[in-house]
């Protein structure tokens, strides 16, 4: 199946939004860089972590990455359009992630929404990279009026609770969405 959208988690496709400690009313607010701790796992050659700007031991924060298929991106005729996505991730501590795959049409109303994994989580390992991956089929009759795809990754991250509290064990995660197609004339 041809990759149709190979994407990493950034400071522009990602939101915090939720993080225990944010002071009230910061949230959301726009992912930051991190330093990758030498222990923590590259992924793809992809060494570029990102967590909250307000990362503290033990924080508990949920990010959003919204990643976006654009027009030019879906086939226009064709039967159906099997989908398959794969989500590599890597956290320090503790992460879980989710996904969904929505549908917009051309009048910006979402029209399919799909669950594409749920609950996957690295166990606790920060050497680990976690894999979600999920289907998805959308129909001819939907094709047409699609103007894009979206699919939005949730992961809930809780930073170690290491004192005092040095950059090898800020926050930190890094994720590779993966998207395929086969049109089926």
């Amino acid at each position: 199946m041809p990759l149709i959208l190979n994407a990493y988690t950034t400071t522009a496709n990602t939101t915090i939004i939720a993080d225990t400690g944010a002071p009230p009313g910061s949230l959301p607010t726009p992912a930051v860089v991190v330093t990758k701790a030498p222990e923590m796992p590259f992924i793809d050659g992809n060494g570029t972590y990102i967590f909250s700007p307000f990362d503290g031991p033990g924080a508990t924060v949920t990010l959003e990455s919204v990643f976006e298929i654009g027009p030019g991106l879906l086939p226009i005729f064709t039967v159906g359009l099997p989908i398959t996505v794969n989500f590599a991730y890597a956290a320090n501590l503790t992460a879980t992630s989710s996904a969904v795959l929505e549908a917009v049409n051309l009048l910006g109303i979402v029209v399919l929404t799909v669950p594409l994994f749920t609950g996957v989580t690295n166990g606790g390992n920060n050497q680990n990279v976690a894999i979600g991956s999920g289907d998805a089929l959308l129909l001819a009759t939907l094709l047409p009026t699609l103007e894009t795809m979206t699919i939005t990754v949730t992961t809930t991250v809780t930073a170690p609770e290491v004192v005092p509290y040095p950059f090898e064990s800020d926050g930190s995660y890094l994720g590779n969405l993966r998207v395929q197609a086969l049109a089926v004339l």
